[in-house]
């Protein structure tokens, strides 16, 4: 890639953030990251038939400390339950309550269906060859290296 396409592609992450930071609002006291987290949870659930707070972890790729500052918040705006594991103690078992499904899916099924519908000329393959090179921006950019 030349210098002059990693600028226009770096213009078009710029465009990405503000496309993030102008999605629909969210109920009081909620963040995007919750809507993250919340969806996160319950892909896995559905996946693995159990989400641990570490599999949130992972599959967001943030910190624990994060996660947890953020499953605390969700608990308290009663979207969530926690609990401990019972075949490991050291675990915390996430679950979403039926506020917290219908909130996955006011902002994130029922959203992203009607913007997928928007986007029908784009395909499928398109969007993953734009996310693997979003990933690579992260992984490759200089000064970074601590966090590969």
């Amino acid at each position: 890639m030349n210098r002059e396409s990693l600028k226009h592609l770096i213009d078009a992450c710029f465009t990405a953030k503000r496309i993030v930071e102008t999605l629909p609002e969210l109920p009081s006291g909620m963040k995007p990251r919750h809507i993250h987290v919340l969806d996160a949870v319950w892909e896995i659930q559905n996946k693995q038939g159990i989400c641990r707070v570490s599999d949130v972890n992972t599959r967001l790729g943030i910190t624990m400390p994060s996660v947890t500052k953020l499953v605390q918040e969700l608990e308290q705006l009663k979207l969530l339950q926690k609990q401990p594991d019972p075949a490991d103690k050291r675990a915390t078992l996430l679950t979403l309550n039926e506020e917290g499904i219908a909130c996955v899916k006011r902002h994130v099924w029922d959203f992203h269906t009607v913007w997928a519908d928007a986007l029908a000329d784009v395909s499928d393959e398109q969007a993953q060859e734009a996310t693997k090179v979003i990933e690579k921006l992260l992984l490759t950019m200089p000064g970074m290296e601590e966090n590969r």
